[in-house]
């Protein structure tokens, strides 16, 4: 499959499990917005993903960013093996 047809693929996956997290979290809190930006930045492609952390470092500080960082690896990672067990 083609990188960017991937990355759309991943999108989509990591779209529909927070979508799902919506109806059953506090969308007004903190924590919450603080997923929709892992999401958001797990959606990215690699290039975007090294920006925006790179940006991040700059503004919030390395913990921050790589807090970010690791958090949207695992949902990345989390969203391929759902695509994987998922029928065609």
């Amino acid at each position: 499959m083609l990188p960017d047809r991937l990355d759309q693929r991943i999108a989509e996956a990591i779209k529909h499990q927070i979508d799902n997290e919506r109806t059953e979290s506090d969308t007004t809190s903190d924590a919450w917005r603080s997923r929709c930006e892992v999401a958001k930045v797990a959606m990215f492609s690699d290039a975007q993903r090294s920006v925006f952390i790179h940006h991040v470092s700059e503004r919030r500080g390395s913990v921050a960013a790589h807090e970010i960082e690791s958090q949207a690896k695992t949902l990345r990672t989390s969203a391929i093996f759902f695509l994987a067990r998922k029928p065609s």
